[in-house]
């Protein structure tokens, strides 16, 4: 095989230059974050049978912020089942976008990608 063939085959990384460039300034998001107080209950499709319960910080349209006591996968994905206090039904399936530490806890953030 050529050096051309091989070359123009390759996955050129300078096509994810504009993703890129928005995760670089930290912001991704076409939607305003509102601060909440909720917490959201989430069935990992990764652990069935064993929801998480999450202290929900900040969300807008397309995901969430939670913050959690021990670290969750990137690309992990669920369904919310409820959200409390008020025990509305879940209404989208998430996937973990990222996951940090921040002091003793983890801040993670979801993006919302399907409703149920």
């Amino acid at each position: 095989m050529g050096m051309d063939v091989i070359v123009r085959s390759m996955l050129h990384d300078f096509i994810f230059d504009s993703a890129s460039s928005d995760a670089a300034t930290g912001e991704r998001r076409d939607e305003d974050r509102s601060p909440a107080s909720d917490e959201l209950v989430i069935d990992w499709h990764a652990i069935p049978g064993m929801p998480g319960r999450y202290v929900l910080i900040n969300e807008s349209g397309g995901g969430g912020l939670v913050r959690s006591t021990v670290p969750l996968m990137e690309g992990m994905t669920g369904r919310i089942r409820t959200r409390l206090p008020g025990g509305t039904p879940g209404r989208a399936s998430v996937i973990v976008a990222w996951c940090r530490r921040v002091g003793t806890n983890y801040h993670v953030g979801l993006r919302y990608f399907a409703a149920c």
